[in-house]
């Protein structure tokens, strides 16, 4: 099922967004929460808009300026905070798995030790009040930057065996080192249950598909072996969808999609 990210249209309201997804033939969308607050849109409307034409949805958490397991406790417990938000708009609006970052460390790599067992608490919280709602907590591994605690396979599969509550994986091939084999990472990770997708240069992630230097056609026929959520993501603050076009353009000259 091919999916768009509501951050490719954020110019418009979530619920306006949706129709225009669906104009353009996506049968669901991944919608962000910072995305629905920023434009205080209505959950009731964005669940109608859904209904009304079929938009199967899921929701991505907030993420930004948010670390589920900082150093300084006020932070940590308003990402929590931010994140539980994020699961109630989850079952207002009608979508069944939320996507996740993990957290980071504060300072640097040597303090990893003490962030791990803060992560696991932080996310321990959340896959239980997921659990409660009904909902799927989905863990999205990270780009390799130095903070970052979650960036492999390994240490994904490793967080959330750790984990007391039941979880699943959100893959994102953008997010994979474009020196590492895309379809190794994609069957080491355990328990998949949607994919991000686009493109990424050395300087930038998230470009349009075929704008950058992943190997689409290498991942392309594994992605699409399951029946599950495939989500274009990127961003367009442009009223025009120029970024959202180039996508659509690229999954029409190669014959991926038929809308």
């Amino acid at each position: 099922m091919l999916f768009v990210s509501s951050t490719l249209m954020w110019a418009y309201p979530v619920e306006a967004a949706i129709l225009i997804g669906r104009q353009y033939g996506f049968a669901g969308m991944e919608v962000w929460a910072e995305h629905v607050w920023f434009h205080r849109s209505s959950p009731l409307e964005i669940r109608d808009a859904a209904k009304r034409t079929g938009c199967k949805l899921t929701l991505h958490a907030a993420s930004w300026d948010l670390n589920l397991c900082s150093l300084n406790k006020g932070i940590r417990e308003q990402s929590i905070q931010e994140v539980r938000r994020s699961l109630d708009l989850a079952k207002e609006i009608g979508a069944a798995s939320v996507t996740i970052h993990p957290g980071r460390v504060t300072l640097s790599a040597k303090t990893r030790g003490w962030h791990e067992p803060i992560l696991i608490d932080s996310l321990n919280r959340l896959a239980r009040e997921a659990m409660d709602r009904g909902l799927t907590l989905s863990i999205e591994h990270i780009e390799p930057l130095p903070k970052e605690l979650v960036v492999t396979p390994e240490e994904l599969n490793r967080l959330r065996a750790a984990l007391d509550y039941p979880t699943t994986a959100t893959f994102d091939i953008a997010h994979v080192p474009l020196n590492c084999s895309l379809t190794s990472f994609y069957h080491e990770l355990e328990n998949i249950d949607k994919i991000h997708i686009s493109d990424a240069t050395a300087e930038k992630l998230h470009v349009p598909l075929g704008t950058g230097s992943i190997d689409l056609e290498a991942i392309w026929p594994l992605i699409w072996e399951k029946e599950r959520p495939i989500i274009v993501e990127g961003w367009d603050d442009s009223r025009e969808l120029s970024v959202l076009k180039q996508n659509l353009l690229y999954l029409e000259q190669s014959h991926c999609v038929s809308f």
